[in-house]
């Protein structure tokens, strides 16, 4: 039952003001005309036209600033005149940051601190998905270690590698992959979640309408291009620094090039969701939002704040954050809990403003059921 009474916070206000939705926008040409199997590549070009079209539409300064800032971060942090004269592989750990230049460690500084303040205006910008930046954090650094890890003992990677070497960096890439599943599962269980909340309509042909309107899966590609970007840019800077001659510049423009995509890539990733669902979405899976429900309706249960006016006796009745009274529903089939006085989520039925005491019988408006607690 705590799957019907969960209710994802969802503000519908700036979700409706769209300048124009994805239905409204067309393919000149359509590769599904040569062969009908090519018609998922059309989808892709369709929901990508629409995005791009709308981020043309919409990103302003604070965007373009905030994409300014990750790509210098990531410059600073990889062009240095001491990364070309390949290091003494002597010197690690405090002493090898204190063999460094001046003007190289200044710039360690200074990248170090504009990555702090990129993923500062990440949370600013997309404060929807500010809860999955740990998770972005850690999928980029579970995968950019699993290549260094990978090129310890095979400096050619995956040239001259075996299994027993590669057990570090394979299992650092399923963490990755693993956090990624749980960034993608959240943002489309939420997906799922606002369209039954926001559409929802007798006709099934408008729900599956409403469906489509808010298809993910040009997202979810881009999800999957992010990762592999994402993998190539930490494979090409292992293997570039793996040389102590560091002569293969061909792969240090990969990383170059790839590390610049990655931060774009990132940003639309993290916009569209939020775009799409409203600046009041809460971006969790299916599991955590009945999990939360579960905790709430047990732990109300178990430890109730209301109490008999007449005989003290425990009674399932609680204050929220706001202040409001809130109760279990009245129908024997339904387990939700709300404010007193209100619609029920579960029945639509009116939550009950008055309860009668289980002990000794005594019948009053549920208000009374709240205990008065002086303050000391």
């Amino acid at each position: 039952m705590a799957e019907d009474t969960v209710v994802t916070e969802i503000s519908a206000d700036v979700h409706d003001e769209m300048p124009f939705r994805l239905g409204h926008v067309e393919l000149e040409k359509k590769f599904a005309d040569l062969h009908p199997i090519l018609s998922t590549v059309d989808q892709i070009r369709h929901e990508w036209k629409f995005q791009f079209k709308l981020i043309r539409h919409e990103w302003g300064q604070p965007h373009l600033m905030t994409m300014l800032t990750g790509v210098l971060a990531f410059l600073l942090g990889s062009i240095s005149t001491d990364l070309f004269a390949g290091g003494d592989p002597r010197v690690t750990g405090i002493d090898g940051l204190a063999e460094i230049g001046g003007f190289a460690f200044f710039q360690l500084v200074i990248s170090a601190i504009l990555w702090l303040w990129f993923f500062v205006q990440i949370s600013v910008n997309f404060p929807v998905m500010r809860g999955h930046v740990i998770n972005v954090i850690i999928i980029w650094s579970s995968i950019f270690l699993s290549q260094v890890v990978l090129h310890v003992n095979a400096p050619n990677f995956p040239i001259g590698a075996n299994l027993g070497d590669a057990l570090g960096g394979v299992m650092l890439t399923a963490v990755g992959c693993f956090f990624t599943y749980f960034f993608w599962k959240a943002v489309t269980e939420t997906r799922d979640f606002h369209v039954q909340e926001n559409h929802v309509h007798t006709d099934v042909r408008v729900m599956e309408e409403a469906m489509a309107e808010h298809s993910l899966f040009a997202w979810t590609i881009m999800v999957i291009i992010w990762v592999l970007t994402m993998s190539l840019n930490a494979w090409s800077g292992a293997h570039f620094i793996a040389d102590r001659n560091a002569v293969d510049y061909a792969v240090y423009s990969i990383h170059l090039s790839s590390g610049v995509i990655i931060i774009y890539l990132l940003m639309h990733m993290l916009w569209f969701p939020q775009r799409m669902l409203g600046e009041g979405a809460k971006v969790r899976t299916k599991a955590a939002a009945n999990a939360d429900a579960d905790l709430l309706i047990e732990g109300v249960i178990l430890a109730p704040e209301g109490e008999c006016p007449s005989c003290d006796a425990s009674a399932p009745i609680s204050l929220n954050e706001s202040g409001e009274t809130i109760v279990d529903c009245a129908s024997k089939n339904c387990n939700s809990r709300g404010v007193a006085g209100e619609n029920c989520v579960g029945c639509d039925e009116k939550y009950p403003t008055r309860y009668t005491c289980l002990t000794c019988g005594v019948n009053s408006p549920v208000n009374d059921f709240i205990p008065d607690k002086e303050a000391w």
